[in-house]
């Protein structure tokens, strides 16, 4: 009974100092791996909110219910940026036409949206018209790695119109 108390108080011993060695110094891969998210991180910036809606709005409209649809245009064009997949720090890559391969992404242009009020039929409702672009890029590479750091080209453009309704008070999306 003696001799198994021993050998378990060897083993904490043991494992109480790994766990100190890898906790004062991380392991290599661990920290090219640290490295490389911090890289990412900074190569692509995180996509922001929206700075300027223009409202279209016809007379009679209410100054609170532009204001809130510019608020609610921002928010629902910042989290398609926020959100969208393939992104430029999530590339899709596929094989290409000539052999190659092709790293592609979208991003959303949060610097030129638009938003329309449309009156409704019954008082005290509206309908908006929240309109953005979205960019779609390819990458061209020999390689799946080459495809991934290669310079990428704007190939299309598409234009968005998301609808959002105004009723008792808010605006639904």
């Amino acid at each position: 009974m003696k001799c198994w108390k021993l050998v378990i108080a060897c083993c904490m011993v043991t494992f109480a100092f790994t766990l100190s060695a890898e906790a004062a110094a991380p392991a290599p891969a661990k920290q090219a791996k640290q490295t490389q998210i911090k890289q990412a991180k900074n190569e692509a910036p995180a996509p922001t909110m929206p700075t300027e809606v223009r409202i279209y709005a016809p007379d009679g409209v209410p100054e609170k219910v532009k204001q809130e649809l510019a608020n609610v245009s921002k928010t629902l064009v910042g989290n398609a940026a926020k959100t969208i997949m393939p992104n430029i720090r999530s590339k899709a890559v596929a094989p290409g036409g000539s052999g190659g391969y092709i790293a592609s992404y979208t991003e959303v242009d949060i610097s030129d949206v638009q938003a329309e009020i449309l009156p409704s039929a019954e008082s005290g409702k509206y309908v908006g018209a929240i309109r953005y672009r979205e960019h779609q890029y390819e990458c061209p590479g020999k390689s799946q790695a080459d495809a991934l750091r290669a310079e990428c080209q704007l190939v299309k453009s598409r234009r968005m119109n998301e609808l959002v309704r105004y009723e008792k008070g808010k605006w639904h999306y």
